[in-house]
């Protein structure tokens, strides 16, 4: 962006519940404490991100079975979360700064958040996606003004796959890539928040079980738990033709194919952190989607496909052990996916 066309660009508005406006000057300002205690903000709509319930799962077993509902947070995911949390850190750090354009590669939920993110902090955005990313995940970037780039569902050696085409948008245009599938903050973010955040809602935690994509949710979450309480099972939830699992396990790779969203990867990234998990658990589509509609007719729970497939290993835990108090992490919500459920 030219200093011209910056200085035309119109200031974005913060509203208070008091009903003042803010122009996105001001709120630079206020950012520097914004990293403090989690990642609080003064901006009414970004300060929904986080804080999300967790409820007891409507149904008896020998153990306790609590499902935190990520699906609360502003687009319905936890990718909320990292959205913030590594905008804030990369401010912090210097790697973003004010005018910088934000680009970012996503199948699926963190499209949304970082559109969400960078619209309320007053940077223009590039959001790159496939082709067959289905439209609820892709409105949020045209509904909150980032500019949306499908991509063809190609493997990733690919030039033309999307966060190939990310990476070269961002040396393009000077913009700067989030990058979740690499960037350690993915985890971090959630050993800084998450994983404080979930510890303090379940007495005498027993187990954490939680779906796998880029695995920055259980591995920060992982090695937060781990460090207050060793004993704490870790579990990781894989879709059956996925390679996080055989990279977990040390096993041959299986060709990626699954029609679970968010679920699974073609092989292991860094931002899986092994060392704070201790098992990964794959799951049917078949047996996902089982669950997924088991628990929204008969419990009331609309939960995403994905967390259909950790409700399936979770409930297992649950049956078995009269001892155990368990929190699944529901990644997003059924809202999402009305289409295929």
């Amino acid at each position: 962006m030219t200093e011209e066309e910056e200085g035309s660009r119109p200031g974005i508005e913060l509203s208070s519940a008091g009903g003042c406006m803010e122009t996105a000057a001001a709120m630079c300002e206020k950012r520097e404490s914004m990293t403090e205690d989690g990642y609080t903000t003064d901006d009414p709509v970004l300060s929904l991100i986080g804080d999300t319930p967790i409820v007891e799962f409507p149904q008896d077993f020998a153990g306790e079975l609590f499902i935190k509902l990520e699906k609360e947070n502003p687009t319905g995911s936890m990718k909320d979360r990292i959205a913030l949390g590594m905008v804030l850190e990369m401010e912090k750090s210097g790697e973003l700064t004010d005018g910088d354009l934000i680009v970012e590669a996503s199948s699926g939920n963190t499209a949304g958040g970082v559109a969400l993110v960078a619209n309320r902090l007053g940077y223009e955005s590039v959001i790159t996606t496939p082709q067959t990313t289905t439209p609820q995940k892709t409105g949020y970037v045209k509904a909150f003004g980032s500019d949306l780039v499908e991509c063809p569902d190609v493997d990733s050696s690919s030039e033309d796959h999307y966060r190939n085409t990310a990476e070269r948008i961002a040396e393009n245009r000077g913009g700067v890539f989030l990058d979740q599938y690499h960037n350690q903050l993915n985890p971090e973010v959630h050993k800084k928040w998450t994983g404080p955040e979930l510890w303090g809602q379940v007495d005498d935690l027993t187990h954490v079980v939680c779906p796998m994509g880029t695995g920055g949710t259980l591995s920060g979450i992982g090695k937060y738990i781990k460090q207050k309480d060793e004993s704490v099972e870790i579990v990781g939830v894989d879709a059956d033709k996925s390679n996080i699992s055989s990279a977990f396990y040390g096993e041959e790779p299986v060709e990626y194919c699954t029609g679970i969203e968010g679920l699974g990867k073609g092989s292991e990234t860094p931002t899986m952190w092994f060392d704070y998990i201790d098992r990964v658990a794959s799951v049917d589509d078949e047996t996902a989607m089982a669950w997924t509609r088991k628990s929204a007719e008969e419990h009331g729970l609309l939960i995403g496909p994905s967390s259909g497939a950790a409700l399936s290993v979770a409930t297992k835990i649950a049956e078995k052990d009269g001892d155990a108090n368990i929190a699944m992490i529901a990644c997003d919500g059924g809202e999402q996916y009305f289409d295929t459920i």
